[in-house]
């Protein structure tokens, strides 16, 4: 959408061709960023793709913003993409005009002739941006980048590309990330154990979310999509949705994407014992038929005990009577006994 809230025409989403002669064609990639009011992140996030390697991309931009900043840059990128001068200034070496409040000169990179930027005229909220996303994807591969995340290295795209290329029965491939604060940076990735696990049984991906983010993903386009019934374990119903049809992945525990950790993400909105994440757990058992599985079974009921559900809802997901009085005493011993013996030994000062 226009900021005046009328539809821009099909070939001004797009952008042109690679060529810059209008010409479409299928890209490898699809990069889908779903934003909502952080010009800052996105450009650093359009940056790091501008210097990637792999330009073989079409870039998709759904804007869930109150105001008219990301929208402004947009412009400005396809404005230098296109050869022309902005802020006064000639092609080339372009800086900002100094209302922007964003440091650095716009995005310059083949891959930005395809940008597709849509403005939500209202808008959508988490996960359903991500779907609106995600549905204009043209892409062979499907990358989504939250706003807030980044390309770690250059080579970053080409890396997780070759993962599939190299694996052509996988349809996923993952990456180690860097998780970047106010107060600094650290490399996480999955265990060697649970990518055994999970190669043996991807259903163990219920036990525990190792993949992490989204954005530390690359997937073959296969119409998979985030539920949009489910909360804090979005990330984990994309994957099941994507396992599901074919459960081969690829792994590389390289940190190739950098994730930024601040208190304004979505999943720092729910509390420990969010309600919510025992609902998006039971929607997954239920949805995905995991009762089979022993250990989501066990899984399950341990959640159910910990969020203080009753034997109803362990019935319901499987449990026997005795499993569920059994899982209720282990809580309870867990919880409770030794917590209180351990917080005492703590203040008596033994064992600290």
């Amino acid at each position: 959408m226009r900021s005046d809230g009328r539809e821009r025409p099909e070939e001004e989403k797009r952008g042109p061709g690679p060529s810059g002669t209008g010409a479409h064609r299928r890209p490898k990639v699809s990069v889908c960023i779903p934003a909502y009011n952080n010009v800052t992140q996105v450009r650093q996030l359009l940056d790091s793709i501008a210097a990637q390697t792999m330009q073989d991309m079409e870039i998709i931009l759904t804007d869930d913003s109150t105001n008219g900043e990301i929208e402004a840059l947009v412009e400005k990128i396809r404005r230098r993409n296109n050869g022309e001068a902005v802020s006064g200034s000639e092609p080339g070496n372009v800086p900002d005009s100094e209302s922007d409040n964003v440091p650095g000169s716009v995005p310059f990179a083949p891959c930005m002739k395809r940008l597709r930027y849509v403005r939500n005229e209202k808008p959508l909220g988490p996960i359903f941006n991500w779907n609106k996303a995600l549905s204009l994807a043209e892409g062979e591969y499907i990358k989504i980048m939250f706003s807030d995340d980044w390309f770690t290295r250059e080579d970053s795209l080409e890396r997780l590309t070759e993962l599939l290329q190299e694996n052509p029965d996988a349809s996923l491939a993952f990456c180690g990330t860097m998780q970047v604060s106010k107060t600094g940076a650290y490399a996480r990735a999955a265990g060697e154990d649970y990518i055994k696990r999970l190669r043996q049984d991807y259903r163990s991906l219920f036990l525990g979310n190792e993949i992490g983010a989204p954005s530390a993903t690359l997937y073959r386009a296969c119409g998979a999509a985030f539920d949009e019934k489910s909360n804090w374990a979005s990330d984990m119903f994309l994957y099941f949705e994507i396992l599901t049809g074919n459960p081969s992945f690829a792994f590389t525990p390289e940190p190739l994407i950098s994730i930024g950790v601040h208190e304004e993400q979505y999943t720092e909105s729910f509390t420990q014992r969010d309600i919510r994440k025992f609902n998006d757990r039971l929607l997954l058992y239920e949805k995905y038929g995991l009762r089979e599985q022993e250990d989501c079974r066990k899984e399950m009921l341990r959640l159910t005990v910990m969020y203080g559900q009753g034997f109803r809802t362990a019935s319901a997901c499987g449990a026997s009577f005795g499993e569920y009085l059994k899982q209720r005493a282990a809580w309870f011993w867990e919880n409770t006994v030794l917590g209180y013996w351990n917080g005492l030994l703590h203040k008596l000062g033994v064992g600290s």
